[in-house]
């Protein structure tokens, strides 16, 4: 998103509509992450957010109108369309407070619960488009991109507010700041230097002192501030998830890892018990390296993994068949002899003769598995064919 000096005659022409522009500031959120927060802290948070919530809402309805006016409307579309989703992530999440709030019945189960909804982070907590932002993180995000497309439309008063917009790229920029200096990656490309632009916001605010007209240069610093926080919280949360799904790579390599062993087993087993037995290569999940740790990279290698998971679990069916059916065998070998011996049966020359057969066949080492089907199958019929007591010749 390009910030130029001046705006174009086209932003000013669409701004042209729009009455006095609200700046809405995200309320500072109390606690922390798994404290169980006090009630009166919680309840004066509830009340800001709630304000923030509306304003913001109305400022982003007039920023959008602004927007459609102008000639280069579909360059707008990607940020509007983010700074709607964090606006309604806020709401989402401000709606399960509200709810977990109950007009202030709340022990410090709640409390603590509505600390998790505020700084927590994860699925299930709010509709933030992917990036599994904190509400804090959501709301600061919000304050940027709106930021960033006021400095674009143009839309500001010339010098009314400008102190105000300096103390608050003057704190986007101290966030930032503080950001980079968490960070445990290297620095998006994406993101300028923050201290450059910390520098030029402080020259421009002393020659405003002074008298001197800074409104088309500091908004290029404002719309740069803005962008950098908002990249940066993005980038944050990138990499919340690139490091959350490379613990989950690493753990689902050890369990393939186990698998395979486990399947090296049954290999080793079915060889010594059966025969035929499947002739299929047991994948080698060290073959795959190291589990890497850029996302491409990462993607393409749990892609990857999975083929190798189906190629396992392949293999275990194919030659756990064999043996699962052979231990069926046996056991409907047993219960038949039972039977044939409570019947009488057993004492028939030719039931007698199959079922030597069968018992050699179905406990030699290996077991040719399809004679024994047949045997089983033959002493069935015998003893369904012969009455009890009588003869099979």
């Amino acid at each position: 998103m390009a910030a130029t000096s001046q705006p174009s005659s086209d932003s000013r022409d669409a701004v042209s509509i729009l009455t006095a522009i609200d700046r809405a500031q995200a309320p500072a959120a109390p606690g922390r992450l798994g404290q169980a927060i006090p009630e009166a802290d919680l309840l004066k948070y509830l009340e800001a957010l709630g304000d923030w919530r509306a304003e913001r809402r109305a400022e982003l309805d007039r920023i959008d109108a602004a927007a459609l006016q102008a000639s280069d409307a579909d360059s707008y579309t990607s940020d509007l369309t983010l700074a709607m989703t964090m606006w309604q992530s806020v709401t989402d999440r401000l709606d399960k407070l509200t709810a977990v709030w109950e007009s202030g019945r709340v022990g410090p189960q709640q409390r603590e619960e509505m600390s998790r909804l505020i700084w927590g982070t994860g699925s299930g907590l709010g509709n933030d488009g992917g990036l599994g932002l904190s509400l804090v993180e959501a709301c600061r995000l919000s304050d940027a991109l709106t930021a960033a497309l006021r400095a674009r439309l143009g839309f500001d008063p010339v010098t009314a507010d400008l102190a105000a917009r300096v103390a608050a790229t003057r704190a986007s920029l101290q966030r930032s700041a503080e950001a980079l200096a968490r960070s445990r990656t290297a620095r998006p490309s994406t993101i300028p230097d923050v201290d450059v632009l910390r520098r030029q916001l402080e020259e421009l605010a002393i020659k405003a002192s002074r008298g001197s007209d800074v409104t088309g240069r500091f908004a290029v610093v404002e719309a740069a501030a803005a962008r950098a926080e908002r990249d940066l919280i993005v980038a944050a949360a990138s990499h919340r998830d690139l490091g959350r799904d490379y613990r989950a790579t690493l753990e689902r390599r050890r369990e393939l890892e186990a698998q395979e062993e486990s399947l090296r087993i049954l290999v080793d087993r079915a060889v010594r018990t059966v025969t035929p037995v499947p002739r299929m290569a047991v994948p080698d999940v060290e073959r795959l390296g190291r589990v890497p740790q850029t996302r491409e990279a990462l993607d393409a290698y749990r892609a990857r993994l999975e083929n190798v998971s189906r190629a396992l679990t392949m293999a275990t069916e194919a030659y756990g068949a064999p043996l699962a059916e052979l231990e069926e065998l046996r056991g409907r070998m047993t219960a038949f002899a039972a039977k044939a011996t409570a019947t009488g049966q057993a004492a028939d020359p030719v039931v007698a003769a199959t079922y030597d057969l069968a018992y050699g066949v179905l406990w030699s080492v290996p077991c040719p598995v399809s004679q024994a089907r047949e045997l089983v199958a033959t002493y069935q019929r015998l003893l369904g064919s012969n009455p009890a007591g009588g003869s099979a010749s």
